[in-house]
C-alpha cells in the first residue's frame, strides 16, 4: 500500500489522467464495461511490455532503469504507471474515432452523438482508434526518451535508439498492435455488456455533453505532451509534434462544423432504437415550434 501512494505521488499526472478516464468512462458506458476494460488492458499491455523488455516483441528491444525500484510499484519489471497508461490512452482514442464517425445532435450547449451499435462496432472507427492512439505515441514517446529533463525521469532506454528522435518504427508499429487488440476488447466488451434496453449501470444519459468529455481528455494528453517538449527545451520535436496534429485537428475541425455532420430526425431514432433508456431525456423534447432544434439535412 506504502508503494502504491508513493506511485501516485511519484506521478500525479499518470493519474490525474486515468482518474478522468474512470469517471468519463463510466458515464458514456457504465461500471462494468470501465472496470473489465481497464484490467485487461492492462494485462495485455503490461505482457506486451514484459514481452518487448525480454526478446523486443512487440515495441523493440528497450530497457527500463531501475532507478525508483522501492519508490514506485512495479510489475514483473515494468513500473506499473506505464503499462496502466494504455487504458486512458486506448479509450481516449476510441471517443475521438466514435466523435468524428457518427452524426451529431445539439439542444443548447448540450451536444451529442447520434452513435449506433453498427457505429460503435464498425471496422473503420477500430482502425481510426487505433491510428489516433499512435498518434499520442509519436508526441509522449519522444517526450519520454528525455525524461531525465523532467519530472519523469530517466526510466528507459531503446537499444539501440531509432531514427525518430531516438524511438525506433517498431514501437509505433507495436503500439498499434496493442492498440487494435485494446480497442478491440473495449468494443466487444460494450456490445456484449450494454446492448440492451436497461441502463448500464452508472452511466449517466443526462449529464450534457458527455460523449465530448473523452476527446477533451485525448485533446488534453497532446497538449501536456506538446506543452512539455517545448518547456524542457526540445523544440524540434515539439514542432514535429504540431505538424503531426496540425492536419488532423484541420481535418477534425472541417467533419465537425460542416452541414452533413449534424443528424436529421431518421439520426435521432435510429441513437433511440439502439439506446431506448434515452427517450424519456428531456433533451430529445421538440422545441416550442414543434420542431427539433438541430437542422434537418437530406441525404
Amino acid at each position: 500500500m506504502h508503494l502504491l501512494f508513493s506511485t501516485i505521488a511519484l506521478r500525479p499526472y499518470v493519474f490525474i489522467f486515468l482518474a478522468s478516464f474512470l469517471f468519463i468512462s463510466i458515464v458514456n458506458f457504465g461500471l462494468r464495461t470501465t472496470l473489465l476494460f481497464t484490467v485487461l488492458t492492462y494485462a495485455v499491455s503490461l505482457a506486451c511490455e514484459w514481452s518487448s523488455v525480454h526478446n523486443g516483441f512487440p515495441f523493440g528491444l528497450y530497457h527500463y532503469v531501475e532507478a525508483t525500484r522501492g519508490r514506485e510499484l512495479w510489475v514483473f519489471g515494468v513500473p506499473f504507471m506505464d503499462s496502466l497508461s494504455f487504458t486512458f490512452l486506448a479509450f481516449a482514442s476510441y471517443t475521438v474515432a466514435l466523435l468524428l464517425s457518427s452524426p451529431l445532435y445539439r439542444r443548447g450547449a448540450d451536444i451529442r452523438i447520434l452513435d449506433t451499435w453498427e457505429i460503435r462496432r464498425a471496422p473503420r472507427v477500430w482502425l481510426m482508434a487505433a491510428l489516433f492512439m499512435v498518434m499520442v505515441d509519436m508526441v509522449v514517446d519522444p517526450l519520454s526518451v528525455l525524461g531525465d529533463r523532467w519530472f519523469l525521469g530517466k526510466i528507459f532506454w531503446y537499444d539501440p535508439p531509432g531514427p525518430h528522435f531516438g524511438v525506433p518504427i517498431s514501437n509505433y508499429l507495436g503500439w498499434y498492435f496493442v492498440a487494435a487488440i485494446t480497442i478491440a476488447i473495449f468494443q466487444w466488451l460494450d456490445r456484449t455488456l450494454n446492448r440492451g434496453s436497461t441502463r448500464p449501470a452508472a452511466l449517466r444519459s443526462a449529464l450534457p455533453s458527455r460523449a465530448l468529455l473523452g476527446p477533451a481528455l485525448y485533446s488534453g494528453i497532446v497538449i501536456f505532451g506538446i506543452t512539455m517538449l517545448f518547456r524542457i527545451d526540445a523544440p524540434n520535436i515539439g514542432w514535429a509534434a504540431v505538424f503531426i496534429y496540425l492536419p488532423f485537428t484541420v481535418l477534425a475541425i472541417h467533419i465537425l462544423t460542416r452541414r452533413e455532420s449534424w443528424g436529421d430526425a431518421d439520426a435521432i431514432e435510429r441513437h433511440l432504437a439502439d439506446f431506448p433508456y434515452e427517450r424519456a431525456l428531456p433533451v430529445w423534447k421538440p422545441t416550442s415550434a414543434g420542431t427539433r432544434e438541430p437542422r434537418r439535412v437530406t441525404a
